[in-house]
């Protein structure tokens, strides 16, 4: 019997319709990332844009428990960081656009970025010139976004990694923009691993000298030159990091030590079920547990606030008063180190009186004032059913063992608006073994190579990059990462022997779900 040709080809063609609908079909079902929280306009594409203004840090909440709101002080003192926290900085104390420390007219409250520079100390060497260059997203004093590169034209461009084109080049300075700062890629600072010589390095290596730069006279010859980045990528000895949000630290930092010891252990017994240990870091003085930093390395926002004038922007200050860089050829002949300092000037003429209130802190501690009178993240206030089934699943799997939901502050402080009181964190605050997958082989502190703070999840929804070195701006992507098989060591890159990555049974957990309850899970965080 014949077939006619005509009916074996709609045979063909209904069969690879079914398939592809097939496909499209299982496609439909996968899991997806439903994207950064609030759509396109908190993705740092459009808004910042210039003359309209990012908004600003969200000033901490009253206290649920007592009704207590931040005193007038607190409130100033506030307002005066974010200030602070947005000044541009020129590398000499007569080179600013305006007097030190004042609000550039037009510019400042803030629309952001600035062009004119309203306060001095940048360093030879630095990673920004600006607190809200790596914390603009979505709101100043959050995380790294993007930022227009081009301000101050009357025609913006399109928002980008600030890292690419604008800090590297500002007002002349020569650089040369390594490879992993992407256009539209995540803020990444640089550690190296290890020296030269072999042995462990672990410091920050920042990424922009001040050479060519043509607002300071005084320094026209200044001829440092830049690491050799590429050469180093090559070999496998960088480390990245990506910055993290600045808010509600205040809320974490007055957290007691026996409340994070206490919510541990509580879980003891489910988190050995799965493989989950864990563990504090610990100052080194006082053995306190320090909480801040990817790794937990840091013991305050003040340390915190010190450290990140210095190493980021290379402005020495009474917590960290050496600079990163001292040739004489890029720092000036009359700058003054420390730098940034309590100011004790008889009159107001720069900003800087002493019986002025607002103006007797250094930069650097009117930066952590404002740190710490920041509110927490807010959740979406309407969470979706799939959302709110998602936080029931994403309990039910361990994830909450480590991301430990609730922390309660102490229950006296001197700011009544911060004690007694719940931070809704999502954190433990504790290190965990993450396994050779994430490991960045850089040790801080008590934390391995492997071993990072298990990072609060507040927040998360309005993120653009995860992971310590934003690898990936997928949140199914950022999970999955979280599972690494134990591994040998690595001669070659030098590795130590890994141990298996302490999520790898809840990462397991979570691949058997259904695509439903995945999808759930996926919807819950971006309502954090």
């Amino acid at each position: 019997m014949k077939i006619k040709r005509s009916y074996i080809s709609k045979t063909v063609a209904g069969c690879f319709l079914l398939v592809s609908s097939g496909w499209a079909f299982t496609q439909s079902l996968a899991p997806k990332d439903p994207g950064v929280r609030g759509g396109p306009a908190n993705t740092g594409g459009g808004l910042q844009q210039r003359g309209i203004p990012i908004p600003h840090p969200p000033l901490i909440s009253p206290n649920p428990k007592t009704g207590a709101t931040v005193s007038v002080n607190e409130r100033a003192s506030f307002e005066e960081g974010i200030l602070r926290a947005g000044q541009l900085e020129s590398t000499c104390d007569d080179c600013a656009d305006v007097t030190d420390g004042s609000p550039v007219p037009g510019e400042l409250d803030p629309v952001f970025p600035q062009v004119r520079t309203n306060s001095n100390g940048l360093g030879a060497r630095h990673n920004a010139d600006q607190c809200f260059i790596c914390h603009a997203h979505p709101v100043l004093g959050g995380s790294g976004g993007f930022i227009v590169p081009n301000p101050g034209d009357p025609i913006p461009q399109r928002a980008e990694n600030p890292q690419f084109r604008l800090v590297p080049h500002r007002f002349g300075k020569q650089n040369t923009v390594p490879s992993f700062e992407e256009q539209f890629g995540p803020i990444r600072e640089v550690r190296f691993k290890f020296k030269a010589d072999g042995t462990r390095d672990g410091g920050v290596h920042q990424l922009w000298t001040v050479r060519g730069i043509t607002t300071d006279p005084t320094i026209p010859n200044c001829a440092l030159t830049q690491p050799d980045f590429e050469g180093q990528l090559r070999a496998g000895n960088l480390s990245f990091r990506i910055p993290l949000q600045m808010l509600g630290l205040g809320l974490i930092e007055s957290i007691q030590d026996r409340e994070i010891l206490a919510q541990h252990d509580a879980t003891a017994s489910m988190r050995a079920a799965l493989g989950i240990d864990g563990h504090p870091n610990r100052s080194g003085n006082d053995g306190t547990i320090t909480r801040f930093g990817w790794k937990a390395q840091n013991k305050s926002i003040t340390i915190f606030a010190g450290e990140a004038y210095n190493v980021e922007m290379g402005i020495t200050n009474e917590a960290f008063p050496t600079a990163t860089e001292e040739d004489p050829g890029c720092q000036g002949p009359n700058k003054p180190e420390p730098n940034d300092v309590t100011r004790t000037d008889n009159d107001d003429h720069n900003n800087q009186a002493f019986d002025n209130p607002l103006h007797i802190l250094a930069d650097w501690m009117q930066f952590q004032l404002m740190m710490r009178f920041t509110d927490g993240p807010a959740p979406d206030p309407h969470p979706s059913a799939s959302a709110q089934r998602g936080r029931v699943v994403f309990e039910s799997i361990g994830c909450a063992l480590c991301h430990t939901p609730q922390m309660q502050t102490a229950p006296v402080m001197n700011s009544p608006v911060l004690q007694d009181r719940p931070v809704r964190l999502f954190s433990d605050l504790m290190l965990h073994h993450m396994g050779a997958n994430l490991a960045d082989n850089i040790n801080q502190g008590q934390a391995g190579p492997d071993e990072f703070r298990t990072t609060p999840l507040w927040g998360v929804g309005q993120r653009i990059f995860f992971l310590h070195d934003g690898r990936t701006s997928d949140l199914l992507e950022a999970i999955l990462d979280h599972f690494s098989p134990p591994s040998p060591p690595n001669p070659r890159r030098r590795d130590p022997a890994y141990p298996a990555s302490e999520a790898n049974d809840v990462i397991r957990e979570f691949k058997e779900l259904s695509v439903h309850d995945k999808q759930a899970v996926l919807d819950f965080l971006r309502s954090l």
